[in-house]
């Protein structure tokens, strides 16, 4: 049993792993790290992160009412974190965000960007559900988060030092991105453990469970974010 769960473990990785390397080797991304792209790419990609990440603290909590206990702890500090409630007294990631629209010069572009957050976070709980059960939807919401937590600790000093060099954002704005890339390498290590634990506590077989990881990364989460009107365009579609 062990050995089927570190074998399932090793195949989200390379997973995750895999989605690392199609976002960073994206003509999109590379745009931005090589200084191509033009000042409507770097804007729409700040908006589309901030977009992405507002309500984090919300489906984490989510994530938090159906962890097994062998991960209730990383959840439940996770989640603090994310609220700016844990024993560093950092700043809630939310106003992080918002403190990166503005030093971006996109402040005016907040509550819009609120309300479209808002309006992702309501589709998820009005829309039909893909799955027959919250044991399935709490096992692709999982996956999620955790993808981002590796690709971020992975890639997010890089973002941040693109956004420096190529739209002269200062440190304070780009604070959301160094934090990740210092603290994300621990959370992905945990996020990995906490779907172990997750599909052992709610007894999934591992292909069972594998076949929702994969369904959940059938497109690069990454892009589908922060790309996303490049995405919706077929890749090349000019800005909304």
């Amino acid at each position: 049993m062990n050995d089927g769960h570190e074998t399932l473990r090793s195949t989200i990785e390379t997973l995750f792993a895999q989605q690392v390397e199609s976002l960073t080797a994206s003509a999109e991304f590379q745009a931005l790290e090589d200084g191509s792209a033009g000042p409507d790419r770097y804007d729409a990609f700040v908006e589309n992160v901030a977009r992405a990440h507002l309500r984090s603290p919300q489906l984490l909590a989510f994530l938090y009412a159906l962890a097994p206990p062998a991960a209730e702890a990383d959840l439940r500090d996770n989640l603090l974190e994310e609220l700016g409630l844990d024993e560093d007294s950092g700043r809630p990631h939310p106003d992080l965000l918002r403190q990166l629209l503005v030093g971006a010069g996109l402040g005016c572009r907040l509550a819009t960007l609120e309300a479209q957050a808002d309006a992702d976070l309501r589709r998820l709980i009005v829309d039909p559900l893909l799955y027959g059960s919250l044991r399935e939807v709490g096992l692709a919401a999982l996956t999620e988060i955790v993808a981002f937590e590796y690709m971020l600790s992975r890639v997010a000093g890089r973002i941040a030092r693109a956004l420096a060099n190529h739209r002269g954002l200062l440190a304070p704005a780009l604070e959301w991105f160094t934090h990740h890339s210092e603290v994300d390498m621990r959370h992905a290590e945990q996020g990995l453990a906490d779907l172990e634990a997750y599909v052992r506590y709610y007894e999934f077989p591992d292909g069972e469970a594998l076949t929702f990881v994969e369904m959940t990364l059938r497109e690069n989460v990454f892009a589908r974010r922060y790309f996303r009107d490049f995405v919706a365009a077929g890749a090349g579609g000019a800005r909304r």
